[in-house]
């Protein structure tokens, strides 16, 4: 095992960790649309990643207030939870390693509602922060792209 990594070469790290999340994601949401049904097993998929974006955003929270500042969207890039290398970069122009496992699945649609996690991690840190997604890889944009702003 190396001791030190290139920034590309811990880019990929992050990035096959990714894939790997990805898939899982899309594993757990298949089985339960396949045992429940679409609309039961949407809903509860739906459920989770809100659950999900919610904890992440308590957790991000708690970062910007133990350094002593006010949970604004300023702040929150400060603590926020996401590798900076991995999503973008010198080999990519703009990468979801999620993205790319559910388009080679076939399951867009089911796995588009994971991307609701980044509304719900700024909504939860903070309600006056809106966010509306501009563009979507899963929609064939180039790119996936929010619109963020605070009351």
């Amino acid at each position: 095992m190396k001791e030190v990594y290139t920034r590309e070469e811990a880019t990929e790290q992050v990035r096959r960790l990714g894939r790997l999340f990805g898939l899982m994601f899309y594993h757990f949401a298949n089985l339960l649309v396949e045992e429940l049904g679409e609309e039961r097993g949407k809903a509860l998929v739906r459920e989770a990643v809100k659950r999900f974006g919610l904890d992440r955003a308590q957790q991000i929270k708690e970062k910007v207030v133990a350094m002593g500042l006010e949970p604004t969207l300023e702040n929150y890039r400060k603590a926020a939870d996401l590798p900076e290398i991995g999503w973008s970069g010198p080999t990519r122009e703009s990468y979801c390693p999620f993205a790319e496992v559910w388009l080679e699945k076939g399951a867009v649609d089911l796995c588009k509602l994971y991307c609701d996690v980044d509304i719900w991690k700024y909504v939860g840190y903070n309600p006056r922060i809106k966010v509306e997604r501009r563009s979507w890889v899963l929609e064939g944009d180039r790119e996936c792209r929010y619109e963020i702003s605070q009351e």
